[in-house]
């Protein structure tokens, strides 16, 4: 297992948006295997992405 903290930025339309995070990832053989992905404000999120 990785944990990574990321800060991410996405654009769609005229919305923008920009917050932190942490991506945990499973590694088996040298290959990520699985991946969760967490934001610091998850509705804000859902609500961009829609």
């Amino acid at each position: 297992m990785v944990a990574a903290t990321i800060h991410f930025t996405g654009r769609h339309g005229d919305a923008s948006m920009s917050m932190d995070g942490v991506d945990v990832l499973r590694i088996e053989n040298g290959k990520i295997t699985e991946m969760w992905l967490f934001s610091t404000d998850p509705a804000t999120e859902d609500a961009f992405w829609g």
